[in-house]
């Protein structure tokens, strides 16, 4: 019989996480130790192999994994453009460029 974790806060939102050798991913479902398998929805796909799972219980007895993964992020070609932004009180934003936006 598969058991929901166990988790020592007692507050809304609790969690509990696995590191390598704690959890498996399969196509529909992911086990994790000490739980078992657990059936889960894609939000979308995973660009690399998680390093650790949270699972995240919310005040409404929901559950959501946490994946973390190591991406490579692409860097954009540098187009010779830059501009400063200074937030400020009288106006809400000053372009080094001299452009002022209102609020």
């Amino acid at each position: 019989m598969i058991r929901p974790p166990r988790f020592k806060k007692r507050k809304s939102a609790q969690s509990a996480r696995f590191r390598i050798g704690g959890f498996k991913i399969h196509q529909h479902n992911v086990s994790l130790a000490k739980i078992g398998k657990l059936n889960i929805v894609w939000s979308r796909p995973l660009p690399s192999e998680p390093s650790s799972v949270t699972v995240i219980k919310d005040a409404a007895d929901r559950y959501f994994l946490s994946f973390v993964v190591e991406i490579n992020p692409d860097k954009l070609p540098d187009n010779g453009k830059a501009i400063g932004i200074d937030l400020g009180i009288t106006d809400f934003a000053t372009f080094s460029n001299g452009e002022k936006v209102k609020l």
